[in-house]
């Protein structure tokens, strides 16, 4: 088995087990990736937070401003509660240094969104890291807030459709 096969299977075992989010190479000890962040997480691996996030994160989407690992970590798993499936499908990342930008489409299937039905949205993510312990001192989160939520309410999402077909005729 090659070392990025045995770090894949420690990985999954790892959450599997509840998350224990680490991935080993040796003795050193990493925070986990983007992508194995976002596509690990469930209600069921909420660990995996503490081990993403530095203690003093900053956290920023449409919704919330949030300081602290222990803020993100409650959203999250406010957020999570009702998730029936979730994936991330990153179509590229832009890195220089401790910074990351990646762009992502999210598939999520949620009983209390759009009839139980899939919902799709498109955003991206700007990530500051800190270098020694590859942990996420900033995030931010950009996507069409309208898009996601507020187009599938029925009177509303009525009324924002007809707004953006309109600017869409200019």
């Amino acid at each position: 088995m090659s070392t990025l096969q045995s770090a894949a299977a420690a990985l999954v075992a790892a959450m599997m087990a509840g998350g224990a989010a680490l991935a080993a190479t040796g003795d050193t000890m990493k925070a986990p990736s983007v992508e194995e962040f976002f596509n690990g997480l469930s209600k069921n691996t909420m660990p995996l937070v503490e081990r993403f996030y530095a203690e003093n994160t900053h956290f920023v989407d449409p919704v919330v401003d949030l300081r602290g690992s222990a803020a993100v970590r409650k959203y999250y798993e406010n957020l999570y509660q009702n998730v029936e499936s979730i994936r991330f499908e990153f179509s590229g990342h832009v890195k220089q240094g401790d910074e990351q930008v990646s762009m992502w489409t999210m598939v999520l299937k949620a009983k209390s969104l759009n009839g139980g039905k899939e919902v799709r949205v498109i955003g991206n993510s700007h990530f500051k890291f800190d270098p020694a312990t590859g942990q996420a001192l900033y995030h931010r989160d950009y996507f069409d807030m309208g898009e996601f939520i507020y187009e599938r309410i029925p009177v509303v999402g009525g009324l924002i459709r007809y707004i953006k077909g309109r600017f869409g005729q200019h």
